[in-house]
């Protein structure tokens, strides 16, 4: 089965979730937010007048315990937690690639297609036997979700994931 934002965010555990939640109600842009709005109103088969007139608790606790969200936008808060909780995993992975960066930024101008699948495979394999092999899994699974040479990465992952 392949990767995609929505099984990733299914795998994650429920306070890997509220976390991500938590920092997507407090920072997203209200355009962001609108998509959300949606989908949990059609999740929790409400009005949708009635989730955004809900506590930011509630949305972050309904948010976290929706296991099927737009895709673009699992994929932005799984984005923003692991950049607000886990800058130092992406650091040491784009270091141990030699990909330059700025505080886990890739620098524009880098090709990341210039990568070959057995130094990205090899570095995902370092990354995870790191202490912080959640951070580390977690990571490589939403580069895995990107495509591009981030797909050899699933090889690297343990089965049954």
């Amino acid at each position: 089965m392949p990767f995609t934002a929505n099984r990733v965010w299914r795998q994650s555990p429920m306070e890997t979730r509220v976390s991500a939640s938590k920092i997507f109600w407090a920072e997203s842009s209200n355009g962001r937010k609108q998509f959300v709005y949606a989908a949990l109103a059609k999740a929790k088969s409400v009005r949708e007048i009635s989730v955004r007139r809900s506590p930011i608790e509630r949305l972050v606790n309904w948010t976290a315990a929706t296991l099927t969200l737009p895709d673009q936008v699992v994929n932005e808060m799984l984005q923003d937690y692991l950049l607000h909780e886990h800058r130092a995993t992406i650091v040491s992975f784009l270091e141990l690639l030699a990909i330059p960066h700025s505080n886990g930024m890739i620098e524009d101008g880098f090709d990341t297609a210039s990568l070959p699948k057995e130094r990205v495979q090899e570095a995902a394999r370092t990354l995870l036997a790191s202490a912080d092999r959640p951070a580390a899994e977690l990571y490589l699974k939403y580069l895995v979700v990107q495509g591009g040479p981030w797909a050899a990465i699933e090889e690297a992952l343990p089965t049954g994931e």
